[in-house]
């Protein structure tokens, strides 16, 4: 786990002041089915977790995969939908969303590719999540809901450098750069008492990474846009990543192949580690 110092707000407030600390590490991953060794390294794959007694942040970033990986995990691109219907394991966070979540959207430097759609994809990713959409068969009813609140002029506090960079506790889904292999990176902002989720910001690279919402012909180096935002909201809801060798055609594995749209509904495991976390 890294350790980093941020900037963070005591109390989930508007008002409330800005405080600098150098934050401790907090293990953040409940094993649900699956032993430690199935987690993703979260170094690896760019986790950071402090705290500052009242406020728990972690950041989780979901990449794109280097020639290396490609080269050497040829699952990655792959792997059958077979194995996403009967691989059960799956790894969770410590935190979980409140019965609603409230959100916003900033359109601003939304690529032109997926201006018009964008949100539509957005709002099909995050309600496929909590509703636990299967890819292999139906929905689950999770007691979980969300709210789109509209467009803002806010911003995801997701700093260049992929850290969270404070809290206004506000949800906010907005563009910008991000490090070159990342492609989102979500900051989750939660009671280190109650571990009720309290803001969720997701920053979405517009950068380094083409983007979109209907597969092009003739597809090459460009991501779906849908099948990120149900990783980032996974991690929202409390999902944390899987091992990507052995577990790739998870929405919840930490790498995600260009030109494939297979991750826009969930994979066993993850629908199982949902079910695990609201209604275990």
């Amino acid at each position: 786990m890294l350790r980093r110092t941020l900037a963070l707000l005591p109390a989930i407030a508007a008002a409330a002041a800005v405080v600098t600390a150098a934050l401790s590490p907090v293990d953040t991953a409940d094993s649900g089915t699956a032993t430690s060794a199935d987690h993703a390294d979260h170094a690896e794959y760019g986790e950071f977790t402090a705290t500052d007694g009242d406020v728990t942040v972690v950041g989780e970033a979901i990449l794109a995969p280097s020639a290396l990986q490609l080269g050497t995990a040829p699952k990655l691109a792959a792997a059958t939908t077979d194995v996403a219907c009967t691989d059960s394991t799956y790894a969770l966070a410590s935190w979980k969303l409140p019965s609603t979540l409230r959100w916003y959207y900033n359109p601003t430097g939304a690529p032109a590719t997926v201006a018009s759609t964008a949100l539509t994809a957005i709002r099909n990713a995050t309600a496929t999540t909590l509703t636990a959409r299967y890819r292999c068969g139906s929905t689950t009813n999770l007691g979980l809901s969300n709210s789109y609140l509209g467009t803002s002029t806010r911003v995801a506090q997701v700093s260049t450098t992929a850290t969270c960079s404070g809290n206004d506790g506000v949800s906010v889904v907005s563009w910008g750069t991000l490090p070159t292999s990342v492609l989102a990176y979500t900051c989750v902002y939660y009671s280190t008492a109650s571990k009720t989720v309290l803001a969720t910001d997701v920053l979405i690279d517009n950068k380094y990474h083409q983007w979109f919402t209907s597969l092009p012909s003739g597809c090459s180096n460009q991501y779906d846009l849908e099948s990120v935002m149900v990783h980032e909201r996974g991690h929202s809801a409390g999902l944390a990543h899987v091992d990507q060798a052995t577990r790739s055609m998870e929405a919840m594995s930490p790498i995600t192949p260009a030109c494939s749209t297979a991750r826009r509904t969930l994979a066993l495991g993850d629908v199982k580690g949902l079910q695990a976390k609201y209604l275990g």
